[in-house]
């Protein structure tokens, strides 16, 4: 069911948020992706921030040795920080993949379905068009679905005049696949076993499972969001269609964007003091101000700022054969490939590298 704690102080979380453009229909898929990561960073970081300064709590900000997941990325659950669990497909989701995502006519975004499942909600603005991403109601909607269980569901819909359009069709959408199955497969796909799961013994299949949610850009065992993420990338992959998996879950503080290519990203919130903040201030671009990066007010002692990380897979996540394996399962399978901070969502300011997890922070 909801999690009607967190439904009720999204209301709050969600003063001072961005307006973004509504994307027309007709736009493609980057561009819809685009809009969609800009609300999310926006609601699971910045809004994040914003709740707990108003609950007079401080946050929760990762260590730069933390980046990694082969280091972990938080056990302890943050009771401010926003949660998302989103699938986005350039298209529809294929038809044999029904098995693994639930997406039934009860659960179709509409104000009937959200009025019998979440009726604490406030739907007296609802409109049907609120859910198609060239509507200005869009992210009011989606800021107000974000809390309820299990994911989101965006696709490309023919409407009725042929326009094709990218909308939110689903809610509540439950992933349903055993973690057997999906660490058999992509241990099959990437040269570690033959056949079967179990045929190098429990320890190896427990190692195994550490390294398929590491491919993913989580810690060991990661659980809830950060699992269904996981198991929805690697379904989604074997499709056509493009797809985006955007998670983020209380327990790391940080946005996960998943992917077809070899690369996770990363976006979380980082703070820096004393030189490291005059290093960044300096760096700012001719034309543009700290301010078009600053999470926070100006005139506070630290920068908080918005940091894009990419991590790729290394030769270890890759497909190889079997008898090349042996020890790379105790290897690390993502690597740090690029660290940017980005501008504050609906702000139009260039990326600044930076290398924060090499010590910039301090």
């Amino acid at each position: 069911m909801a999690e009607r704690g967190q439904v009720i102080a999204l209301n709050e979380a969600s003063e001072g948020a961005l307006g973004e453009t509504p994307v027309p229909a007709g736009a493609d898929f980057a561009e819809t992706r685009r809009r969609l990561g800009r609300l999310l960073i926006d609601h699971t970081l910045v809004q994040s921030w914003r709740r707990c300064r108003r609950a007079g709590q401080p946050y929760g900000f990762p260590d730069p040795e933390a980046l990694l997941p082969e280091h972990g990325t938080g056990r302890v659950e943050q009771p401010y920080q926003n949660t998302a669990l989103v699938f986005a497909v350039d298209g529809r989701v294929p038809i044999g993949l029904n098995k693994h995502f639930r997406l039934r006519a009860s659960n179709r975004v509409s104000w009937r379905n959200l009025s019998a499942y979440a009726p604490e909600l406030d739907l007296s603005d609802y409109k049907s068009a609120d859910g198609r991403f060239d509507s200005p109601g869009l992210d009011t909607l989606v800021r107000r679905l974000l809390p309820l269980d299990y994911a989101l569901m965006v696709e490309r819909v023919a409407e009725g005049d042929g326009d094709q359009v990218f909308a939110l069709t689903h809610f509540h959408v439950k992933l349903e696949r055993l973690t057997d199955n999906a660490i058999k497969d992509l241990g099959r796909g990437l040269g570690y076993i033959e056949r079967r799961l179990f045929e190098r013994g429990e320890d190896y299949v427990e190692a195994l499972e550490a390294k398929f949610y590491e491919y993913y850009g989580f810690s060991a065992n990661a659980s809830g969001r950060k699992s269904a993420g996981a198991m929805a990338a690697q379904l989604l992959a074997t499709g056509e269609p493009d797809f985006a998996v955007y998670v983020a879950s209380q327990a790391d503080n940080r946005l996960t964007v998943l992917t077809r290519d070899d690369t996770v990203t990363q976006y979380l919130l980082i703070r820096l003091s004393g030189r490291a903040r005059q290093r960044f201030e300096a760096s700012v671009p001719t034309g543009f101000e700290p301010a078009d990066y600053l999470v926070n007010p100006p005139d506070g002692p630290d920068a908080v700022l918005i940091l894009r990380a990419r991590l790729t897979r290394t030769e270890a996540a890759r497909p190889r054969r079997r008898r090349a394996r042996d020890k790379d399962v105790n290897k690390p399978w993502l690597a740090l490939a690029e660290e940017a901070v980005i501008a504050l969502p609906g702000r139009e300011a260039p990326e600044i590298p930076i290398a924060w997890s090499e010590g910039a922070g301090g």
